[in-house]
């Protein structure tokens, strides 16, 4: 086995030769705050990030439990689902602008890096994209210490593919304690051009002195991103509130209020291409809806200086306004859509007359909002019609109300297996080729502490699941244990016997009770010494083709090339001329299916992953193979 600084360094080579490059389209960030607005109403096809605020320190570098959990993961996953990436906010006005805090962290060298690893392990266990320093604000006893905690998450950071981000203050007061280091470590600035000295809060002449200032500074155009609020400085008034009392939104109201008007907020983004290279908005739950939205006002701005019609948003499904699947088209992304969520999208009530969704997607749509009344799920067969009484259910074309896009589910025979190696999240496991049945890859070299994360993985109804490891020790064994939701619900404690070597497989059960809804999947080394190569999760009293006994003949079945390109060939001891296939994702979603062409599958529109093939013979045998695209 190789050492354990050996697999470090290869791991870091990795990472580094993975790292992403900074951002260079025009950003347009949105900040969701932990207590207020909802994930299901944001207009994600209008942002290119979201900040979750706010994650606070404590003095030591240790970090407090994040507010709302299920939020911030239900955020991730649906934002990722659409295109747009998501940071964590650290900070804010802490302590009424005094952060104690930040500045023990930045005078002591051990408290820093105990605060930049934790955030970043933060971040690898909520699946984000970067983070965001709102550290509001440095002054000049801590100036020295703000830019060294900088300079330990740039490198973190920016090692493993991650952005690192800054809020800062739009006057010039708090500039000089904001060193040049700073602004070379960010991928870009959030210039807070907003809360100057009362009634005048956000004005156009603040948000371009604002910009003047940091582009003198050196800052670079596309790291410059000019800060908008969607608020009143007046007690802090959205400006949805506003709009409810009879404001005009057409106007600015500086009296006593200090709010932009949508000719204001479309002058600021002229501005800020002008000048730099994104927009920030403090924050998503304050906008209005339909026609008077701040958001889509800057967003017709962003789509006019483009030169483009904004492209289609990408999706798993499409919904369309006539019967025949004509008309007006919708495309959705895997994810939750309530009533508001529907009409951000353009979707109105009766626009759904018939839907199409692709292999291994189902669409429920739902009697009522937020996902309750009666249902009916449309599989990938689609449905032409849903004007009239659909399948002795009624008319759904006006019943519609809300609607889930998800994977294809299977209850009461629900199985999913989850790959170790196709995990969203590892921290600190490394793979290596397997001897097991199926081949391909397993996770090995497991230290007390590591995990992985597997996303979004559908549970379709409560009961008793069956949790199956599939294990391998060459020493004494070690303990697992799994998770839903980072931990926030936990299934106990299993243990790893010495299996007799690291190729040596076994499978260690565990019997649980899950609750129906979606979830990300975890498991935890809770001591180390054993490897992983794939994790199994059964609805009670289901058995599936994954789980059949292959014959003897079967059993020598291959697969090549693996790693595929385009064609997949099988050469087996039994005649599979006719035999069935199907071929399945790393969460157990079926892809494509088909009847195997002369012993070769065409898979030249896979897109690059981990897949099982699952062949199913004339006379029922079934024989289940992993390949690499």
């Amino acid at each position: 086995m190789k050492t354990t600084i050996l697999r470090k360094v290869l791991a870091l080579l990795v990472l580094l030769l993975g790292a992403a490059p900074a951002f260079a389209q025009f950003k347009v960030i949105g900040y969701m705050p932990s207590w207020t607005g909802d994930v299901n109403t944001v207009q994600y096809d209008k942002l290119t990030h979201i900040n979750y605020a706010f994650l606070l320190p404590n003095a030591d570098g240790s970090l407090r439990p994040i507010e709302n959990p299920s939020k911030l993961q239900s955020l991730v996953a649906t934002a990722h689902a659409r295109g747009v990436k998501v940071l964590i906010s650290v900070g804010g006005w802490m302590n009424d602008g005094n952060p104690t805090e930040f500045v023990s962290i930045g005078n002591n060298a051990t408290y820093t890096r105990n605060f930049t690893t934790n955030l970043v392990n933060f971040a690898n266990q909520y699946n984000l994209d970067g983070i965001d320093i709102d550290w509001e604000h440095p002054t000049s006893a801590s100036a020295n210490g703000y830019a060294a905690v900088m300079q330990d998450l740039a490198t973190q950071l920016h090692s493993r593919g991650k952005l690192l981000t800054t809020a800062v203050a739009g006057g010039t007061w708090a500039g000089p304690y904001i060193l040049s280091s700073v602004l070379n470590n960010v991928d870009f600035l959030n210039i807070m051009a907003y809360d100057d000295a009362a009634p005048a809060h956000s004005t156009y002449a603040l948000a371009s002195q604002s910009i003047s200032y940091w582009r003198g500074r050196g800052l670079a155009a596309n790291k410059t991103v000019l800060g908008v609020p969607f608020y009143g400085q007046a007690g802090g008034e959205t400006y949805a509130s506003l709009l409810s009392r009879g404001a005009d939104p057409n106007a600015d109201l500086f009296q006593g209020i200090g709010y932009n008007g949508i000719p204001t907020m479309k002058s600021k983004t002229n501005l800020a291409f002008d000048q730099g290279g994104g927009i920030m908005i403090w924050q998503l739950g304050g906008d209005a809806t339909g026609t008077y939205s701040l958001l889509t006002a800057i967003n017709q701005v962003v789509v006019q200086r483009n030169g483009t019609t904004p492209p289609p948003a990408t999706g798993v499904a499409t919904v369309y306004k006539d019967c025949n699947y004509t008309g007006t088209a919708k495309s959705l992304p895997a994810g939750n859509y309530n009533l508001a969520a529907l009409q951000s999208r353009g979707i109105l009530d009766n626009d759904i007359s018939s839907l199409k969704a692709n292999a291994g997607y189902e669409v429920v749509l739902y009697e009522n909002d937020n996902f309750t009344g009666a249902s009916l799920t449309v599989g990938s067969a689609g449905n032409g019609c849903l004007v009239g009484n659909v399948l002795g259910t009624g008319n759904w074309n006006d019943k519609t109300t809300s609607l889930r896009v998800r994977t294809t589910t299977t209850s009461p025979g629900f199985s999913v297996t989850l790959q170790a190696e196709a995990a969203n999240v590892n921290n600190g496991m490394s793979a290596e080729t397997t001897t097991d049945a199926g081949g391909g890859q397993n996770m090995g070299w497991v230290d007390a502490g590591d995990y992985l994360v597997w996303n979004g993985i559908n549970f379709p109804t409560t009961g008793t699941y069956t949790i199956e490891y599939r294990v391998a020790s060459g020493g004494s064994g070690g303990t697992i244990s799994s998770d839903l939701n980072a931990g926030s619900i936990q299934f106990g404690n299993s243990t790893i016997p010495g299996t007799g070597g690291w190729q040596s497989w076994q499978t260690v059960s565990k019997t649980v009770t899950i609750n129906a809804g979606t979830y990300n999947f975890g498991i935890y080394a809770q001591t180390g010494g054993w490897n992983l190569n794939w994790v199994r999760i059964t609805r009670a009293g289901a058995r599936t083709a994954l789980a059949a006994k292959e014959s003897e003949e079967a059993q020598a079945t291959q697969l090549y090339p693996n790693p595929v390109k385009d064609r997949l060939h099988v050469v087996s001891k039994l005649n599979l001329a006719g035999s069935r296939y199907s071929l399945v994702d790393a969460r157990g979603g079926q892809v494509s299916s088909g009847t195997l062409d002369k012993g070769s599958v065409n898979v030249a529109d896979l897109k690059s992953g981990i897949y099982q093939l699952i062949i199913t013979t004339k006379d029922e045998q079934q024989i289940t193979r992993r390949f690499a695209k």
